[in-house]
């Protein structure tokens, strides 16, 4: 295999495992800031919420913030593209775009996140694929 090759995979790879890490770390963080809200996530506390949606109480926000946000399926998404960076794909660039546009308006939305720092393997990804083979 040729080295650039293997190179370019080695990128994919990392940026899916980075991928990875920042979505666990978000899910851990919010975790730990949000724990009392467990019981009433799994006491039903969330099924019908009296003031309705408009004006919500804190553990449905601590829901949106922790397992219901983005981090899961962000996490399932680093995984596949470290999973298929092992079988010497590269991802297609709307792939790293769509990472890097979603992350560049939640940066703009909400400043005190690590939304940004999902450019990281995103920039990783187009790289990985404007090298030539």
């Amino acid at each position: 295999m040729d080295v650039s090759v293997t190179s370019r995979h080695r990128t994919v790879i990392l940026a899916g495992r980075i991928t990875v890490f920042l979505s666990m770390l978000h899910l851990v963080v919010t975790l730990a800031f949000n724990i009392r809200h467990l019981s009433t996530w799994f006491s039903g506390g969330l099924w019908f919420p009296a003031n309705g949606l408009a004006d919500p109480l804190p553990a449905l926000g601590a829901f949106w913030l922790t397992i219901g946000s983005f981090s899961l399926p962000l996490l399932v998404l680093g995984l596949l593209i470290a999973w298929i960076g092992h079988r010497a794909v590269i991802p297609p660039a709307f792939v790293a775009w769509l990472i890097g546009g979603w992350c560049t308006i939640g940066a703009v939305a909400f400043q005190l996140s690590g939304f940004i720092l999902l450019w990281v393997p995103a920039v990783m990804l187009l790289r990985a694929g404007r090298r030539k083979a």
